[in-house]
């Protein structure tokens, strides 16, 4: 009797899987890079023109140029607001549906036999939007659930426990709602290919059963794939960006080639990233079509892994790249890098002119990190301390004395629960508001606007805050008027978080310069009648906010950077104006990197240009 054969154990190959997936790719790139390209035409020509339009009627009915601060919430719960929100969100969801699943019809065309085109797979994805809709929306929902609820407990620890648990607290959360996520996802991965190919329901489909041995597998390999995808992508960059470094160096004393070469690089990322993405998209969509027909295998055979063997996709029907197309290719990107060159070139050239232009710096409420904020010693310490500016914020007391001060109630500064709308001068004069900084400051008062003049003038310019607290009766007009009686309209600006303050100030002087101070802003802000925008830079500021602003000769402050990492890469970004609690810190920084190299300031220029931050 013979001994029984020893049955092979199934293995699982991951090469054998990523190999597949790049033979898939290279049969069906054709398809999949002309169907990325056909669509990107698509939503840049046609549907963000029509949005741009909507989006134009939906403000001018509300008779908003842009929402700032706290307009965004009355407009976000008007009926306008409402169904802005809901055709965007429609439109965002659509847009990723007709792009993901697109791809999924060619790929998957390529996998039974059949090549499907681009403009095919374009029909079939608008046809079956309803329910590809129905699929992203449910995943959206959950996705959204999840981060809803992390947050929410991140904000209750915060709350009750303080911000010393908080810290270490949060990273654990963000991990634990990642790999949620990421469990959802992996659960939900053939969830596209059951609905539009096999014709299941939304519901079944997401109710498919993934035994736990495939679970781990498929873990394993989109992990595995996108972290082989980042580090190519990676190396691919970082080689480009030091050839970049090379010819910058090459040619940082050519004052008459180095902005073409600037320009020319710039473009060339560009491009590198339009590649990349367009690539890293038709592979991923390849892998994910390719688990899925390996799954059916598994389920046809019966096994509990995926066993996936070697295979070759060859189809006559496939367009043959030939050196012709590599030739009109290679036409076309170099017709769009020099299109792109000309078109830089002049924003290039006001970059590199810009690189030692002054950055001034404002002593926010005084140089607040030496004294009281906004008092008489605050305001000398300013002066004391070299700033441009001084940042002061403007109140009316009951019987409309303008006084600077920053919060509406008197106990943070003071100690004393009163609200300034409700205290005459003289009650307020009683109140001291240095002791709570330090005992060397006892008996300061809270001052008037002519008296932080009388200190500051000629000697230091003044940001003056109007602070709209719904109860003042003259405020703005008030403000102007000794602003004009004190003649010191070219020693000052006038900002203010309302709009509507400022447009007053515009009637009644023409002359003063304004600024915006945006926490949040939604439209098109540079229709604002003002001269600055002051940002929070975390919530607003952004390489193409700063370039939007400097095109429309506008400058930007940004307001309150302490850290001196972050207040380094907002100096590089092109930043006007830094209002700061302490202004020394800021001047050593400033002439730190005024004294940098020629090489290095460029450098670190053109990774701020193309938002590659932290280099330097």
């Amino acid at each position: 009797m013979s001994p029984k054969a020893k049955s092979t154990p199934l293995t699982y190959g991951l090469a054998t899987l990523f190999r597949n997936s790049f033979n898939a790719f290279k049969v069906s790139l054709y398809d999949t890079i002309a169907y990325q390209v056909l669509f990107a035409i698509l939503l840049n020509i046609v549907i963000q023109p029509i949005l741009y339009i909507i989006y134009d009627f939906l403000f001018d009915t509300k008779g908003y140029p842009a929402l700032v601060n706290m307009d965004i919430g009355s407009f976000l719960f008007s009926i306008p607001g409402v169904i802005t929100v809901l055709l965007f969100a429609f439109v965002a969801i659509a847009i990723y549906c007709i792009a993901q699943f697109g791809l999924l019809f060619i790929t998957a065309s390529y996998q039974t036999g059949e090549r499907m085109t681009a403009f095919s797979a374009l029909r079939l994805s608008i046809k079956q939007l309803p329910v590809e809709l129905l699929v992203v929306a449910k995943k959206a929902t959950y996705y959204v659930a999840v981060i809803a609820l992390f947050l929410a407990i991140a904000l209750l620890t915060l709350l009750f426990a303080g911000s010393w648990f908080f810290i270490p607290l949060i990273f654990i959360l963000a991990l634990l709602c990642i790999f949620c996520l990421y469990s959802l996802y992996i659960r939900w991965i053939f969830v596209d290919y059951l609905v539009v190919l096999e014709g299941k329901k939304v519901s079944d489909a997401f109710s498919y059963k993934l035994n736990r041995k495939l679970i781990i597998e498929l873990v394993v390999t989109v992990l595995a794939w996108f972290l082989m995808i980042g580090l190519c992508s990676a190396v691919i960059i970082l080689a480009f960006l030091s050839l970049s470094w090379l010819l910058l160096y090459a040619f940082v004393d050519n004052s008459v080639l180095l902005a073409p070469v600037f320009a020319v690089l710039v473009a060339l990322f560009t491009l590198l990233l339009v590649i990349l993405s367009l690539v890293i998209n038709s592979l991923t969509s390849n892998l994910l079509t390719e688990l899925y027909y390996q799954n059916k295998e598994r389920e046809r055979t019966g096994s509990d892994i995926i066993v996936p063997q070697p295979k070759e996709l060859r189809y006559c029907g496939t367009p043959e790249v030939t050196n012709k197309h590599i030739l009109a290719l290679l036409i076309i990107c170099l017709v769009g890098v020099s299109i792109g060159t000309i078109l830089l070139l002049p924003t290039v050239q006001e970059d590199i002119a810009s690189i030692d232009k002054p950055v001034y710096v404002t002593a926010h409420r005084g140089s607040f990190g030496r004294a009281p904020q906004n008092t008489i010693s605050a305001f000398v310490a300013a002066i004391e301390d070299k700033a441009d500016y001084v940042e002061l914020d403007v109140q009316e007391t009951s019987d409309g004395v303008v006084v600077v001060l920053h919060d509406a109630n008197l106990n943070h500064v003071g100690g004393v629960d009163a609200n300034i709308w409700d205290l005459n001068y003289s009650e307020l004069q009683e109140i001291d508001v240095g002791s709570s900084f330090s005992p060397e400051f006892a008996g300061e008062k809270v001052p008037t606007l002519e008296e932080a003049i009388d200190v500051t003038k000629g000697k230091i310019k003044l940001n003056i805050e109007i602070k709209i607290n719904g109860h003042e009766k003259n405020l703005v007009e008030n403000t102007v008027r000794i602003v004009e009686e004190k003649g010191i309209e070219d020693e000052c600006v006038i900002s203010s978080l309302d709009y509507n303050a400022l447009k007053e100030v515009r009637t009644l002087n023409h002359d003063l310069k304004t600024g915006m101070i945006i926490g949040y802003v939604i439209g098109d802000y540079s229709k604002l009648d003002v001269d600055f925008y002051s940002v929070e830079p975390n919530l607003v500021l952004t390489k193409k906010f700063m370039r939007d602003a400097h095109d429309v000769n506008k400058e930007v402050h940004i307001w309150t950077l302490n850290p001196k990492a972050d207040v380094s890469g907002y100096v590089d970004l092109g930043v006007d104006n830094i209002i700061n609690d302490y202004p020394v810190m800021v001047q050593e920084l400033l002439n730190e990197k005024q004294n940098r190299s020629e090489i290095e300031k460029l450098i670190t220029k053109f990774f701020t240009f193309i938002e590659i931050p932290g280099f330097l």
